[in-house]
């Protein structure tokens, strides 16, 4: 749910720059994107934004996915929450389920590339998936409790 209303100021090269805080409530867990952050929407090849608009229905899910996907993120979730909360998001503000699985199978094939390394996250990434190990199993069920994904 969303807590702050998102505000942003478009700079250059279809990108945009939050005006404040943004702050979304993932079933009671925040996430503060923060004032200054650069966004480009969702990350959509130019020869298919003339179908997908970068800051279509989308943008509050891209937003966070973006920022997630950061090295700003100091949250803790690897990339594989980061792609599920994205898809939450978008769930919940009303995308449709065709674009929603179209978006959520590109991040989850593609997003690698954009993936950032960061000191805080370095966690599971996205292997966690086939990784069966204690740590994974013990952060997957710690951000199951806190997510409720």
């Amino acid at each position: 749910m969303e807590i702050t209303k998102l505000k942003l100021k478009p700079i250059n090269n279809g990108k945009c720059i939050l005006e404040d805080d943004y702050i979304y409530s993932i079933n009671g867990f925040l996430i503060t994107v923060p004032k200054g952050f650069i966004t480009d929407g969702a990350s959509i090849p130019k020869s298919l934004q003339w179908i997908y608009d970068p800051f279509g229905k989308y943008i509050k899910g891209a937003v966070i996915h973006d920022y997630l996907y950061s090295k700003y993120n100091d949250t803790g979730i690897n990339r594989t929450l980061a792609d599920k909360i994205f898809d939450f998001i978008m769930k919940e503000t009303g995308v449709n389920a065709k674009t929603r699985r179209k978006f959520y199978v590109a991040v989850k094939y593609f997003g690698k590339i954009f993936w950032q390394d960061k000191l805080k996250n370095e966690g599971y990434i996205d292997r966690a998936v086939i990784d069966r190990t204690k740590e994974a199993k013990e952060y997957y069920k710690l951000w199951k409790n806190i997510l409720k994904l």
